[in-house]
């Protein structure tokens, strides 16, 4: 039989909450009930606001129990890349935001007591040729020296002892990027944003948003709700509800593959 269920799914399914009304006024209105949603009603609630989070699916039914549970504090492009794009100062910024990010996902796991399996395991990048060893190299030496990121180079001579193989010219090894288990994540961060008494309407999709003066109106499945402040997280998931941002919108294709264990040598990182 196929299996059509995201393998997260099998230890922490997305919940369907108990249907209750939909109060007429509010402070904020949060559209979208993953990641984003969440975490921003869980900050209101426990800054005193009042908030609704209206989702058309089941909390966190999207792409928030359906990614890859990288928990990374590193960017797709190195820092001379960025450098060049948008200059050394805000290159420097971009990079220590990300580091920052990272740290204030792993101190809101462990401050909320939220068992998603959440591992520093670390992160080879391998060099496809000896010039692109030297660049790795010094963006490692980089991001130790001005971030504090544990990170070093590894020659080609000692790569088969960090990753099994000798496929690649060396590379860099950074010990600041782990994984966890992303719907165990949700399921936690859905959690402690209801026991904050941020409210929650599952399968209550928001169908229009209006300005009327200073404040908004917003018409659910359910109900039209008045409020001062309306965020939105719904990402690839925006439909006609929220026209201007669902233009503003670009797919990027991302696939995983899961395997049965390897019978190589697991990738070990330690400190140096």
């Amino acid at each position: 039989m196929r299996q059509t269920d995201p393998f997260w799914w099998e230890a922490a399914p997305p919940q369907t909450l108990p249907q209750i009304p939909v109060t007429p006024t509010c402070d904020v209105v949060v559209v979208g009930a993953g990641y984003t949603g969440v975490s921003a009603a869980l900050t209101l609630a426990r800054a005193g606001r009042s908030v609704q989070v209206f989702d058309k699916m089941r909390p966190g039914e999207g792409a928030s129990t359906r990614n890859g549970g990288i928990a990374s504090g590193n960017l797709r492009p190195g820092y001379d890349e960025l450098a060049r794009k948008f200059g050394q100062e805000r290159a420097t910024a971009i990079q220590t935001e990300a580091k920052i990010a990272r740290e204030d996902l792993s101190d809101f796991i462990r401050r909320e007591t939220i068992d998603c399996d959440f591992k520093m395991t670390g992160r080879f990048s391998g060099a496809s040729n000896a010039a692109d060893y030297e660049g790795l190299a010094r963006e490692a030496e980089r991001l130790s020296r001005q971030l504090g990121v544990e990170a070093y180079a590894v020659p080609r001579a000692e790569q088969r002892a960090v990753l099994g193989t000798d496929f690649y010219h060396g590379g860099m090894m950074r010990n600041d990027i782990g994984g966890l288990h992303p719907a165990k994540l949700h399921a936690g961060m859905l959690r402690v944003a209801l026991e904050s008494g941020a409210v929650v309407h599952g399968e209550t999709a928001v169908e229009k948003v209006r300005a009327t003066g200073i404040r908004f109106e917003v018409t659910t499945a359910r109900g039209i709700v008045t409020c001062d402040h309306v965020i939105t997280g719904t990402n690839g998931y925006t439909d006609g509800s929220d026209k201007w941002l669902r233009r503003r919108l670009v797919p990027v294709r991302s696939r995983l593959i899961a395997t049965a264990p390897l019978s190589v040598t697991p990738l070990q990182f330690a400190s140096r």
